[in-house]
């Protein structure tokens, strides 16, 4: 079965929704694109913080994990190749 396409925003917001029920959560934890406020076109990659959160490692690389074996990421969705 194919996995549904996302963009990069829709993926990260995944990842932020999908924390919060996490066990290792903890208040403030969130993913982000890197560069931070560019567009998801423009991204290279993922990043998270605070990285002072206890187990936050754990919370947001479990997460990933599983947002990203539901998904597949696209840079260029709806856009003309």
């Amino acid at each position: 079965m194919e996995k549904p396409v996302t963009s990069p925003e829709e993926f990260v917001d995944e990842i932020n929704r999908r924390l919060r029920d996490h066990d290792c959560y903890s208040s403030g934890l969130r993913m982000f694109l890197v560069p931070r406020n560019g567009r998801g076109e423009d991204a290279i990659g993922v990043d998270w913080e605070p990285r002072t959160a206890r187990n936050g490692v754990i919370a947001i690389s479990e997460t990933h994990r599983e947002v990203a074996a539901e998904f597949v990421v696209s840079k260029y969705l709806g856009r003309c190749h």
